[in-house]
């Protein structure tokens, strides 16, 4: 729950993640997740963090 309320009125990111997020068609907090540490598990996750990455919002990414 409190990761919802962060993704949705406390990141300065909060545009992207939403623009992010209809593009691929997942949640905001799907997005919120996945930049703040969530270990990727489908391509999809891939190309999110690949996207983030080439806005800035995240730097490096550890692939398991």
């Amino acid at each position: 729950m409190l990761s919802i309320i962060r993704a949705n009125l406390f990141s300065r990111h909060t545009k992207l993640y939403r623009e992010i997020a209809k593009e691929h068609g997942t949640t905001v907090r799907h997005v919120y997740r996945l930049a703040h540490g969530k270990r990727s598990k489908s391509k999809q996750d891939y190309v999110i963090i690949k996207r983030l990455k080439e806005e800035g919002v995240i730097h490096t990414h550890v692939i398991w």
